[in-house]
């Protein structure tokens, strides 16, 4: 085969082979991007002072990147102050909802490049931008304006103004603390004071007079005849503290043995009452004893018998009987009366006059004053004649 036909046939395959690899590349979609078969075009647009964003910066989607800046054009080449338009490629297995927006961020501090992000805040669910006609509306961001917010600068400068409110609010404080405490001396207060030309003292001088007060008590007490007359008055007050403490030693010593001798004769008291109510119970029984004796007498009289009946004939014996048996019982019904005062208070109240008043205490009866009204009520039953005395006519046959 000559050289001329080899090299048309190796050419002619060569063209065929870069045909079909064309057609596969269109045909799968993986198309070089420098071809630009496998993106389609987002511009973003109306970004006013860009600055800091190229071709190649990327471009992000909830922080994916889905592209990248193609190139930057003028809205208006006549007005170029209204703004960029942002012309970026998305590869196409990517889409972009409507309602998206753009934020450009610049090279932080000038180091690095910026990037694009789009922001799907005001996006609608469902509904893709046309991929043949894309545009999205786009502004300028700063990196450093997103960490210091608005309202932490609005903050800040709030802060500042306050601080500035409260200098000029204290410097009066301020200028009244400088004159309170600017030297002036006691010698000069008291000088312009008489002489009535608005001066007063100070802090100054308050300290002056206090430290001339301290030196005049140390030269006071540092005097030998002071600190004698203050040991001799410390140690008349240590005596007197002394005598006091043994005044009420032998107050509180007195007082116990008034209580204590108290106590005693309370005690002797209702010992002696425990005998004499003992004492009565017997007088009682001998009373008894004495009225039934008596009875019996007296209807032996009553019947005439014996000197005594002869007696009774006599009008003034009988009633002087008569009455003495009417006294015998007031006697008995007082003398009840007193003991079932005693039986229902169940004590005696007894006094005794002592150095710091009189003393009294409640003594209790005990089961005397209940046996005594047994005694008096036992006594109380037997019939005994009261009223007037009947006539000595009812006492003869």
């Amino acid at each position: 085969m000559k050289e001329p036909t080899r090299n048309l046939l190796v050419g002619g395959f060569v063209l065929l082979s870069l045909v079909v690899l064309a057609t596969l590349a269109v045909w799968f979609g993986e198309t070089p991007r420098w071809l630009g078969g496998n993106e389609w075009t987002l511009k973003i647009t109306d970004v006013k002072e860009l600055a800091g964003i190229g071709a190649g910066s990327p471009v992000t989607l909830s922080g994916v990147e889905i592209g990248r800046v193609k190139a930057l054009e003028f809205r208006d080449p006549n007005r170029p102050t209204a703004g960029v338009n942002v012309v970026a490629g998305i590869q196409t297995m990517y889409n972009v909802p409507v309602g998206a927006t753009a934020r450009v961020y610049g090279a932080t501090f000038g180091f690095g490049s910026g990037r694009v992000d789009i922001v799907l805040d005001q996006a609608t669910p469902g509904k893709l931008l046309d991929k043949k006609q894309a545009s999205i509306p786009g502004e300028m961001r700063s990196i450093v304006g997103e960490i210091i917010s608005k309202d932490l600068i609005a903050s800040i400068q709030q802060m500042i103004d306050n601080i500035g409110d409260l200098a000029q609010k204290t410097s009066p404080f301020a200028e009244h603390l400088s004159t309170l405490t600017e030297p002036r001396p006691v010698a000069v207060v008291d000088q312009l004071g008489a002489a009535e030309r608005g001066v007063t003292a100070n802090l100054a001088t308050a300290v002056e007079r206090f430290d001339k007060l301290v030196t005049n008590v140390n030269s006071v007490l540092g005097d030998e005849n002071v600190q004698g007359d203050v040991k001799k008055a410390v140690g008349d007050l240590s005596t007197a503290a002394a005598d006091l403490r043994r005044t009420v030693e032998l107050w509180q010593h007195e007082t116990q043995r008034t209580s204590d001798n108290l106590n005693t004769g309370i005690d002797r008291t209702k010992e002696n009452l425990d005998n004499s109510f003992v004492r009565l119970n017997r007088l009682l029984d001998n009373l008894d004893s004495a009225a039934t004796s008596m009875a019996r007498i007296f209807r032996y009289v009553e019947d005439g018998q014996g000197t005594a009946g002869r007696f009774v004939r006599d009008d003034r014996l009988y009633e002087a009987g008569v009455m003495t048996l009417q006294r015998l019982s007031d006697f008995i019904a007082s003398l009840q009366r007193i003991v079932g005062k005693a039986e229902q208070d169940g004590y005696i109240k007894v006094g005794k006059a002592t150095a710091v008043g009189t003393i009294t205490a409640d003594v209790p009866t005990g089961e005397f004053a209940a046996k005594l009204i047994d005694k008096l009520a036992a006594f109380e039953e037997r019939p005994v004649a009261t009223g007037p005395a009947p006539p000595r006519s009812a006492y003869r046959d």
